[in-house]
């Protein structure tokens, strides 16, 4: 079982979107840009404008995430394998979004 933060990465990575994925446990972000931010003036400088376009066509295939660039979300025991299937082929809708 790989974790929704891993597959939806693996398949930004795939359509070249440049991204760093933050996690802790169950908790997960996406940063858009290059680099990894490990302090808040890193996160400041990523791709910030590209989250919202992202968060919203997301959430127009009916999957919610945080709703800022700057906010963890969070996987449980209630998300499946259909959840997850659900959650990349929105993804995949979205990611020319976050070019």
């Amino acid at each position: 079982f790989r974790s929704v933060a891993t597959l939806v990465s693996d398949a930004l990575s795939k359509e070249s979107v440049a991204h760093h994925v933050q996690r802790a446990g169950n908790m997960f972000s996406f940063r858009f840009g290059p680099e990894e931010g490990k302090n808040f003036a890193d996160m400041q400088a990523a791709d910030t404008f590209r989250f919202p376009a992202f968060f919203h066509a997301m959430l127009r295939r009916g999957v919610y995430l945080a709703p800022s660039a700057f906010e963890a979300g969070f996987v449980s025991l209630r998300h499946g394998e259909a959840e997850l299937a659900h959650t990349l082929t929105a993804a995949a809708e979205a990611f020319a979004l976050a070019r």
